[in-house]
């Protein structure tokens, strides 16, 4: 068929051919990703690792392009024949292998935080908060990496650039040392996820407040009283706090009272619960399943000391649930007629003789 060809004819087909013998199973396996297996994963228990999955598609795609366009041109002798032409070729599909490294290397880091931060995150919001902020740093590395890389195949002399790098980023590092703690401490704050924005938190000395924001310098907080407490993120990712609404939301709320030693203990413990099941039950949005529970604690000094516990919906209604069952206790005790004892000292004062003995 190709006998009556020229051998220049002959050399260019036998480029295209190996061109389509990579191009072809490039272009069948896109459609079978999209008619096929795109579908399948997202019908699957876990279609969030398509994230994970798409990147190396797209990695073996352009890899049987870039590799039918490589080996095309090996073969064909117009090419080889032309040492400028074939230099330049090879250094710009060199180029185009460490451009297709860049994009896959970023796309692989993209899908795995999107994978991570769908794990943990409840909205698309947050899922974008979280991806952003990490991405930006990955993206940056991997962006100066491909450019030294591209720079040396062009046959640029990047050893200064290197040293002088070296240099700078260890000046830099010095001058910045606290700023860039703080940057890293955020960084692991936002890939980690301790806490979420709108979370209520216990700091020390006992401050509480929301989490308004995680920044890659600093951790905001608005405190009950709507002042905001402005935390770095070196320190916040050091010390330790409480997390009101992991791993879930509702929580158990402990109220402290005392009865009298005259009381009829089952008496108390009947009416306590039925005063904590009235506080739990007008603040609760849905059923908590939760039956309030009395616990003796010790024998004080004037009084027998016990613990009622009951459950909230929400960390932020645990306050008003302890201000409505002391409410409720006190009213029902009264009605009941126990006694809450209120703390007596006797107090014997001895008065000397003026007379001093003998």
């Amino acid at each position: 068929m190709f006998q009556n060809l020229n051998p220049e004819a002959k050399d260019w087909i036998s480029g295209l051919l190996i061109l389509a013998a990579f191009w072809v199973p490039a272009i069948l396996l896109r459609i079978l990703w999209g008619s096929i297996v795109s579908p399948w994963i997202k019908r699957s228990n876990n279609p969030d690792s398509v994230y994970l999955i798409r990147p190396v598609r797209s990695l073996v795609i352009w890899a049987l392009v870039l590799g039918g366009v490589n080996f095309a041109l090996q073969q064909l002798e117009y090419v080889s024949n032309r040492d400028v032409l074939s230099i330049w070729l090879t250094r710009g599909l060199s180029i185009a292998w460490v451009v297709l490294a860049m994009v896959t290397a970023n796309r692989m880091v993209s899908g795995l935080f999107k994978y991570q931060a769908r794990k943990s995150a409840s909205t698309e919001e947050e899922v974008r908060d979280r991806v952003s902020t990490s991405q930006k740093l990955a993206t940056g590395v991997i962006v100066v990496l491909g450019f030294l890389f591209i720079m040396r195949i062009a046959g640029v002399d990047i050893s200064p650039l290197l040293a002088g790098g070296a240099v700078g980023g260890i000046i830099i590092g010095l001058a910045l040392q606290d700023s860039l703690s703080n940057v890293f401490a955020g960084l692991f704050l936002n890939m980690d996820r301790p806490i979420r924005v709108g979370e209520l938190l216990r700091l020390d000395q006992d401050r509480e407040g929301f989490v308004e924001e995680v920044g890659w310098r600093y951790t905001k907080v608005r405190l009950w009283n709507d002042s905001l407490l402005v935390i770095p993120n070196n320190k916040f990712g050091q010390s330790s706090f409480i997390n009101f609404n992991r791993p879930v939301t509702s929580l158990t709320v402990p109220i402290d009272c005392s009865v009298s030693y005259d009381s009829d203990l089952d008496v108390v413990e009947k009416v306590a619960i039925e005063a904590a099941k009235a506080a739990q039950d007008r603040l609760a949005d849905r059923d908590l399943h939760f039956e309030p529970f009395v616990r003796w604690r010790s024998f004080g000094d004037f009084a027998i000391l016990f613990r009622v516990s009951l459950r909230v919906d929400h960390p932020t209604k645990q306050y008003r649930a302890v201000s409505e069952c002391i409410k409720e206790i006190h009213w029902r005790f009264r009605e009941a007629g126990l006694v809450i004892p209120i703390p007596e000292r006797n107090v014997h004062i001895v008065q000397e003789s003026d007379q001093k003995p003998s």
